[in-house]
This record gives C-alpha cells, sequence and structure tokens, in this order.
C-alpha cells in the first residue's frame, strides 16, 4: 500500500491517471544510479509494483562508469530484483553513425533496453525523466525553432516507453531521497555547463523559478494544453493531406490548386514535405517559388522535389537508376526490358486497318518501311523527327513538354529508330515517315507493357 499523504499516493495517481501500468505487469528501470533513477526505484518498491533494473555503462567517464554499475548492482540486489547491465562503445558507435556523443548513448540505450524487456518479459520501459526534464527540453526546443510537437515536453507514456516521475520536479525529488536517505551516485557531469541542457539547468531554470516558484504545476498545465492542442493541429493537417496529396507510385503528388485554398498553406506544406528530409527554411523557399515557372528541382538529403505545372513531385533519389544503353532489336525479336519499361514486339499481315490500336503506347508501323536491326535509345538533345499527322521535323524536346511530360521522367523517355531516323517517341508520338497507309500490307508493332512515364 502507498503510504499516506505522500509522494507514494501521488505517484501511484499518476500511473493510474496515464494508465501507464496495471498492478500485474511488470515494469525494466532504467537505473543510471543517479538521485532520479533511484528516487523511482524507491516509489516503484514503495508501491508494489513489479520491477526489475537495467543500467546502460556508456564507459565514457572511466573508473566513474565502472563504479556506477557496481553501485546498481548492489542497490538492485538490496531491492531484491534482477538486474540487466551492457557495456557500451559509445565513442565507436558515435563516430561510426556520425552521431554526437549525447545522441550516440541515448540511440544505444533506448534500443537495448527494448531489447532488454523483450527477453526478459517486462510490459514496459520505465525512465526517470521529471518536470524539469520536460521543462528543459520545451526551452531547448523553443531556442532552435520548434512547431507544435516540440512544445508538448516528453511525452510521459511513448510505446513502450513510460515515464512515471512526470508528476513531480528536482526540487521535491531531492527532498524525497534526503527524507528517505536514499544512496545515488552524482555524475560529475551533470555540473558542466559546457552542455546546453546542463547550462539551462543551471543558468536558466533558476531564473525562472524565481520568477514563478510554481513554475513546474504551470508547466504542467501548459503541457497539457499543447497535448491537445496538437492532437486538434494533426486533424486538421490530416484532412488537408486527404484533399492535398495524392501517391502515385513511388511518387507523391501534392496537388497545388487545393492547397493555396486552404488557411494557412505555408504550415501545410511543411507539414506534407518533413518526412521527406525538407527542413523549415526549405520548406519556405520552395512556397516562395511556388508559382514561378514549372521544371525547378529542389533536393533534401533523401529526396527531389519537382515544381510541376498544377503539382509538386517528390520522389526519392535512385542511385541504382542512369540513363539505360542503346539496345538493337533484330527482326525476331519478341521481348525486350530495357530501363523501366517492358516492350514485346510483333509482325503481322494488315486485314482491317481500321482495327489497329491508337493508343499513344501501341506503336503501328508499316513493316516494309524499317530496316532492321532497329535500336531503341534514350532520346538526346537534338533528336528531332516528323510527328504523325504532321509534314516538318520537330523536336523530341518539344514533343514532351507538349506532353507534359514532367521534367524528372524525360530521361527516361526512349526512342525507336531505323537507320537513326526516328520512328516512334515511346509511349508519346509516332513518326509520320513510317506510318500505316492503305497501301500498307504487314504491320510491325511495339507494345509497352509496363509504363514508367
Amino acid at each position: 500500500m502507498p503510504r499516506s499523504g505522500s509522494i507514494y499516493e501521488r505517484f501511484t495517481a499518476h500511473v493510474k491517471q496515464h494508465k501507464l501500468l496495471l498492478k500485474a505487469q511488470k515494469a525494466l528501470l532504467a537505473v543510471s544510479g543517479g538521485m532520479d533513477s533511484m528516487a523511482m526505484a524507491e516509489l516503484f518498491r514503495g508501491t508494489s509494483y513489479p520491477f526489475a533494473v537495467a543500467h546502460c555503462n556508456f564507459q565514457l567517464r572511466g573508473q566513474e562508469s565502472e563504479d556506477d554499475q557496481a553501485f546498481v548492482e548492489q542497490q538492485a540486489e538490496a531491492l531484491g530484483v534482477d538486474c540487466y547491465t551492457k557495456r557500451f562503445d559509445t565513442e565507436a558507435y558515435a563516430q561510426q553513425h556520425k552521431l554526437s556523443i549525447q545522441m550516440a548513448a541515448r540511440e544505444l540505450r533506448y534500443q537495448w533496453l527494448e531489447e532488454t524487456r523483450l527477453r526478459t518479459g517486462c510490459d514496459v520501459v520505465a525512465t526517470g525523466h521529471h518536470l524539469d526534464d520536460a521543462i528543459e527540453t520545451l526551452l531547448i526546443n523553443l531556442s532552435r525553432g520548434t512547431g507544435v510537437e516540440g512544445l508538448k515536453g516528453i511525452p510521459i507514456k511513448n510505446q513502450n516507453v513510460i515515464r512515471p516521475m512526470m508528476f513531480t520536479g528536482r526540487e521535491e525529488i531531492a527532498l524525497f531521497v534526503q527524507e528517505q536517505n536514499l544512496p545515488f551516485h552524482e555524475d560529475q557531469s551533470n555540473q558542466e555547463t559546457k552542455y546546453l541542457r546542463n547550462k539551462i539547468r543551471h543558468q536558466v531554470l533558476p531564473v525562472l523559478k524565481e520568477i514563478n516558484p510554481e513554475l513546474c504545476g504551470t508547466i504542467e498545465d501548459f503541457f497539457s494544453r499543447m497535448q491537445a492542442a496538437a492532437t486538434f493541429y494533426h486533424l486538421k493537417v490530416d484532412q488537408a493531406r486527404i484533399a492535398c496529396v495524392k501517391q502515385s507510385g513511388r511518387e507523391t503528388h501534392i496537388l497545388l490548386r487545393p492547397l493555396l485554398h486552404l488557411a494557412h498553406p505555408e504550415i501545410l506544406l511543411y507539414e506534407f514535405l518533413k518526412d521527406f528530409g525538407f527542413n523549415p527554411a526549405m520548406c519556405k523557399d520552395i512556397f516562395a517559388k511556388i508559382k514561378v515557372q514549372p521544371g525547378r528541382i529542389f533536393s533534401s538529403a533523401t529526396h527531389h522535389l519537382l515544381k510541376d505545372r498544377d503539382k509538386l513531385i517528390i520522389y526519392p533519389f535512385d542511385e541504382k537508376t542512369g540513363r539505360v544503353r542503346a539496345c538493337e532489336i533484330k527482326a525476331g525479336d519478341k521481348s525486350l526490358h530495357l530501363g523501366k519499361q517492358h516492350f514485346t514486339f510483333r509482325a503481322a499481315n494488315i486485314e482491317d486497318i481500321s482495327k489497329l490500336p491508337t493508343d499513344p503506347h501501341v506503336l503501328t508501323a508499316d513493316l516494309d518501311k524499317l530496316e532492321f536491326p532497329l535500336t531503341l535509345r534514350p532520346w538526346k538533345p537534338g533528336d528531332k523527327m516528323v510527328p504523325l499527322g504532321m509534314s516538318g521535323h520537330k523536336k523530341v524536346s518539344d514533343l514532351l513538354t507538349e506532353a507534359k511530360v514532367p521534367r524528372h521522367q524525360k530521361d527516361e523517355v526512349l526512342v525507336l529508330t531505323s537507320e537513326d531516323r526516328i520512328v516512334w517517341v515511346a509511349g508519346i508520338r509516332p513518326s509520320e515517315e513510317f506510318k500505316v497507309t492503305e497501301n500498307t500490307s504487314s504491320f510491325y508493332q511495339v507494345t509497352i507493357d509496363s509504363v514508367a512515364i
């Protein structure tokens, strides 16, 4: 039973209110040996929630790291609970993955904690984050620039990770540890103000608490309001996404007309683009040029964005895709896969010219006018042909523009040639010079079975 009129009761009420843990469930406590995590372990012990202890040794502080691990193991034994430990080569991991030491430790920690939770049959991982940690995170987010998500602080529950100490702050925890005479290890690096979080902790928070002694309670209410605001915000974003964003194979299309008719289109554009690696500054630049001439391309670390006539087209980098080589087609060939397209070939006698297909993805040419082998190749600048129905030559580049082929797909367009004369711009337009007429006895047909443009 929780002890009366104390932090134990408020701890239990917090766990129940947010449905962090059922009585029958077991928590894996992330215990560093510091004041916060040792207070958490005592609250679990004092309220009879079943738990085990897990400790990460990041091997960053020499003998101090080893002492912390030994201390946690001793305390777990004294509490009569299982203890799981892991040593990490954090510096090597940070170098390998090009991360800061702090980010590397965070990744290693949460990955191992989840693996250990699953392996040991625990239901959740519990960390010792409290309200002061959440306020520090809020201030860091504000200093760097943030949206509504950054105003929510640290989530009380995130999938299998719970934060049962988020009902209280550092001062009350320190008083609780003193009253209960709880042992803990102090990480001396927590006092160094060269780290941003420590600078906020030691230089900014004291001033804010001097201004508002009830800061923790005030910010706790603020986080609750921001959580509600974020829920409403994301509902509106999702509604706008349905109206503006369409998927087309590996491409994502953002339709400009509906986007620009919505309130705050620039903010919505960022929400649509952030998952493709475009940061706020890049999205602002894209929005500023949203009405410029089509063809402008923007790039993130993972995706290209093409400004088309009436939409933005986002597509991923594909390092394996390049300009394909030219291929010869002999008279007896039946099929060919080139680039992203599959072609089939056949020759036959004409029975009824009116029944020949007119689909641009099917070429029907006069067989007698062709000289084999034919060549299927990417089009190139300077290519010209006499389009069907015309008497003069026209540049292939102009045909692609008239057909409204998006810029990023133009390189995928192929042309079929006979003795260097273009018979067909595949999927776009056949040539007048090779067309089937009343005098044609046999035709040659090429079909695109899978269309890339």
